[in-house]
């Protein structure tokens, strides 16, 4: 059986490779061989939220790199242990100051008190995906972004079918959903993907769905056998 926790049991096994100094997941280690401009200098994480508990998954892109904010990010060796805390803990880690990026967005706050998570395509780091066709290739490879997506969907969108979750796809392109996982009932398509901030469309739908009004029905159009279930 699949359960929501197998992502930070399998992510556990992410560390420093000895050989190349390099913050990698093992498994993706000899595809990482291949070309590529992510930057492995530092740990990362595909989710930012506890992400066996938050009510609302977001969907993005790869962990960012800036030459100036990464490096402030982990000025010593305590904030690489306490990002590596919360790799291994989400649930009980302390999300308030995760990423000076989570400042300048709306969710933002919704992933520092719990309600939200934000999960990559894939965790490495780079300045610009949309610009880095070599790291988009890449994505498709890495046997991590497949873990990924496949724990989206066994686990992540059967608790959306059932209003326990809702997901908010805001980079569809690198997340390759087949169709009827995109238009399912609990998924909602972010028509902005390169926007930081989450449209007013999504926005709403997940103000309505924190606020208790059950699954965002006005995210997924009903078909007429649905309607007439209804």
């Amino acid at each position: 059986a699949v359960h929501v926790s197998d992502i930070v049991e399998y992510w556990a096994r992410f560390g420093r490779d000895e050989a190349t100094g390099h913050w990698t997941h093992p498994d993706d280690r000899a595809v990482l061989a291949g070309q590529h401009s992510f930057n492995l200098d530092y740990p990362t994480c595909p989710y930012l939220g506890p992400v066996t508990s938050a009510k609302v998954v977001i969907l993005g892109a790869n962990g960012g790199y800036s030459p100036n904010e990464t490096p402030d990010e982990f000025s010593d060796a305590d904030a690489f242990e306490r990002y590596l805390g919360r790799i291994r803990d989400p649930e009980n880690a302390d999300w308030s100051n995760v990423s000076p990026y989570y400042d300048r967005v709306n969710y933002g706050p919704l992933v520092y008190r719990g309600d939200a998570v934000w999960i990559n395509a894939s965790p490495y780091r780079s300045p610009r995906i949309s610009a880095e066709p070599d790291n988009q290739r890449l994505i498709r490879l890495l046997p991590t972004s497949d873990f990924i997506r496949r724990w989206l969907i066994d686990v992540v969108v059967p608790l959306a079918a059932r209003g326990e979750r809702l997901v908010v796809v805001k980079r569809p392109g690198l997340w390759r959903l087949p169709l009827e996982v995109r238009t399912a009932v609990g998924l909602i398509v972010d028509p902005a993907p390169i926007s930081p901030q989450l449209t007013s469309g999504p926005w709403q739908a997940v103000q309505d769905f924190l606020a208790g009004q059950g699954p965002a029905s006005g995210a997924h159009p009903l078909g007429p056998q649905e309607a007439a279930v209804q």
